[in-house]
């Protein structure tokens, strides 16, 4: 059985966080980060905005949870909210008819497996009722990748002296594909949903 020091998840999300500025920078260069401030960056074929918000420690306490943020228009709008007098039931039930939509287009693309955590709120803006925001977390097994043996296995396999070093490229090679193919996956099956004018 592998053998686990204690770890510190919340500065090892801290570093995860650090890590997803590799990819942000490239986003940034097509695009253009956004006042918001963090990793926000303006999807320029789209004109949306997509995040990759601070990485937090997952509830079992071993792993962690990469959380993205990303626009949805509804495009099934099956009640006029002018033909129903309760809007609070209208609103309750496009969130969960969106929730629905988007956990399966989520099902169907990378590391749907590891979704753990869905929210979707309304935009807060003037005439965009029909407009969305997800935030998706996705379940990584931090602690698994960074046991007592991996890390000198890594260490001794690319002749690293400094376990900080050692930790920073296991979750560099860890991470960054996996938050790489989730976004580029969000960006192609969010930017082309547009809401029914």
């Amino acid at each position: 059985m592998p053998t686990q020091t204690k770890l510190d998840l919340s500065r090892i999300a801290s570093q995860i966080d650090v890590i997803l500025t590799q990819i942000f920078r490239r986003y940034v260069a097509q695009g253009s980060p956004t006042k918001l401030g963090g990793l926000r960056f303006l999807d320029i074929e789209s004109s949306k905005t997509f995040a990759f918000e601070k990485t937090e420690t997952a509830d079992d306490g071993v792993g962690s949870l990469l959380l993205f943020s990303a626009p949805y228009a509804s495009i099934d709008q099956d009640k006029d909210p002018s033909e129903v007098t309760d809007k609070r039931v209208v609103e309750t039930d496009a969130l969960e008819r969106v929730k629905r939509e988007v956990s399966q287009i989520l099902s169907q693309g990378p590391h749907g497996e590891a979704v753990r955590h869905l929210t979707v709120r309304p935009s807060k803006d003037a005439g965009k009722s029909d407009r969305f925001f997800i935030e998706v977390g996705y379940y990584i097994p931090t602690s698994e990748w960074l046991t007592d043996e991996a890390i000198i296995a890594y260490a001794q396999e690319h002749r690293l002296t400094d376990t900080n070093k050692v930790l920073v490229r296991i979750l560099e090679e860890k991470v960054l594909p996996i938050a790489d193919e989730i976004m580029q996956f969000l960006i192609h099956n969010l930017r082309s949903v547009q809401a029914r004018a």
